[in-house]
């Protein structure tokens, strides 16, 4: 049993590797671990390699990569049972990798990790993409690329599709762009996992989770602004004054022209007038 110090140390080694080296469903089973005593990194991560040699076994060497894809479909959907978690889409377990593994459901970025995983094993050129708010994976050696959606069978996903769904989350506000359909790193997949736990966390009452994936995050990107001030937002709901005033003051020196200023400053006062009437009570 690892303590969540020991944890985060493995995580903070990880990040030292190059990203096409970073090892993700590993580096993504310690985020779940450091905040969940119960998570088996190992035995997950055991489970999800047994999975992958199964796989592979039953490739056949002469598959191109659509032959090979048809085969990932039926493992992992039909066969496993990974789905998309509909009904509890925004359950923090949807961004922990062994409870994913577990329950056999997620969300698109979790299951993506699954179905990278699986899939690289056989050979199969994956990649993860960052689509604005639901993330999606590209089959690339083909005559033409192919979108994937593996929230809902790796069913492939057509240009109207994805302006579909764009608009869906983002109301219509939001117009398209391509570097929303280009290839991310580990690194990236790995930022946008602990910025969805981290929500998830928040929405759920967890503020120590939350504050967790904020660290890491920082650990990551030490000067990303709006990290930083939820860091001091995150100390201040914990009574921990002095390092979020650091943190609050921090983001006003990185941010200059934050459009939540005149707010962070008001918090800022109202901290320092609290830590000025601590150390004047006897």
């Amino acid at each position: 049993m690892h303590s969540p110090i020991q944890i985060r140390e493995r995580f903070l080694k990880l990040l030292r590797e190059h990203d096409h080296q970073l090892p993700l469903a590993t580096a993504a089973l310690l985020v779940a671990a450091e905040t969940r005593a119960e998570c088996k990194q190992e035995l997950a991560l055991a489970q999800l390699h047994a999975w992958c040699v199964e796989l592979a076994s039953r490739m056949a060497p002469e598959w191109n990569n659509l032959q090979r894809l048809v085969m990932l479909r039926k493992y992992m959907y039909e066969e496993l049972g990974f789905h998309g978690d509909a009904e509890n889409y925004s359950d923090p377990n949807n961004s922990r990798l062994d409870q994913v593994l577990t329950r056999r459901t997620g969300i698109p970025l979790t299951l993506a990790i699954v179905m990278l995983e699986l899939g690289r094993a056989c050979g199969m050129p994956l990649h993860g993409v960052g689509f604005p708010g639901h993330f999606l994976v590209r089959l690339a050696g083909e005559s033409e690329d192919l979108l994937l959606d593996p929230f809902d069978h790796a069913k492939t996903v057509t240009e109207q599709d994805y302006h579909v769904m764009l608009r869906a989350s983002s109301n219509g506000e939001m117009a398209f762009d391509e570097s929303f359909i280009r290839n991310v790193t580990a690194r990236e997949m790995l930022w946008r996992l602990l910025q969805n736990l981290k929500l998830a966390s928040l929405n759920n009452g967890d503020l120590a989770t939350a504050l967790a994936c904020i660290e890491r995050l920082l650990a990551m990107k030490p000067d990303a602004a709006i990290e930083v001030r939820d860091h001091g937002l995150m100390q201040y709901r914990l009574d921990k004054y002095k390092p979020a005033l650091a943190s609050l003051e921090r983001y006003l020196k990185l941010w200059h022209d934050a459009p939540d200023r005149a707010a962070m400053e008001r918090h800022i006062l109202a901290i320092r007038m609290m830590l000025v009437g601590a150390s004047e009570t006897p």
